[in-house]
């Protein structure tokens, strides 16, 4: 079975007037333990009960050696460690532990791993999972009639609006910020963007 892959937009710079394209992996599907565990179980003579209670007790020793502190290897595979980050401080007397968090996890992929899978062959997806080729006229458009009975947008509702992908609708929404078009709450995580009057057939004395 081949991997699939689809082609999207390069963002560009606003000004530039060129086009290009790269191709990104579409994910077929998770697989879970339950399907690992069935598919060890089809190819060996452990039962998937016995596969499933190993890989269990494999995820505690593997979350416990790595909040120790230690690098975990795995043959064939690669190896893990946590990445630590805290606040920056203007002398080390001023660092406290407490202070320090594990922000992620580092894998490094072994070299018999890397080697395998640079064998992996493509296919084109049958069908394309990349956002519409709207314009900015085209989605000023969409959000000028959405406007009209909604008072604020989200991210996920401009996706299902214009058919975007979520980084792309994300995207668009800050370039309207950043254009006086849309407003943005000050707090990071904010969902919501309302329209500047004057902007989308919003009244100026709204």
């Amino acid at each position: 079975m081949n991997a699939l892959y689809d082609f999207f937009v390069t963002p560009q710079p606003k000004d530039s007037h060129k086009k290009r394209y790269h191709a990104r992996l579409v994910v077929r599907e998770t697989i879970t333990l339950e399907d690992v565990a069935k598919i060890i179980e089809s190819r060996s003579s452990l039962r998937q009960s016995d596969v499933k209670g190993s890989f269990i007790e494999f995820a505690d020793v593997f979350k416990q050696e790595l909040s120790n502190g230690k690098s975990i290897h795995i043959e064939g595979v690669g190896s893990f460690r946590i990445k630590a980050e805290s606040p920056e401080v203007r002398s080390p007397k001023e660092m406290r532990a407490e202070s320090i968090h594990c922000s992620g996890i580092v894998f490094t992929p072994s070299k018999d791993l890397l080697r395998e899978l640079k064998a992996t062959t493509f296919e084109k997806v049958s069908k394309t999972s990349r956002s519409q080729e709207l314009s900015d006229i085209e989605i000023d458009g969409q959000l000028a009639e959405y406007f009209k009975d909604n008072s604020y947008i989200t991210t996920s509702r401009l996706c299902s609006l214009c058919g975007l992908r979520k980084s792309t609708a994300l995207r668009r929404l800050k370039e309207r910020v950043v254009e006086g078009k849309l407003s943005h709450p000050g707090y990071t995580h904010s969902p919501f963007y309302f329209p500047i009057p004057g902007w989308f057939g919003v009244s100026r004395n709204s």
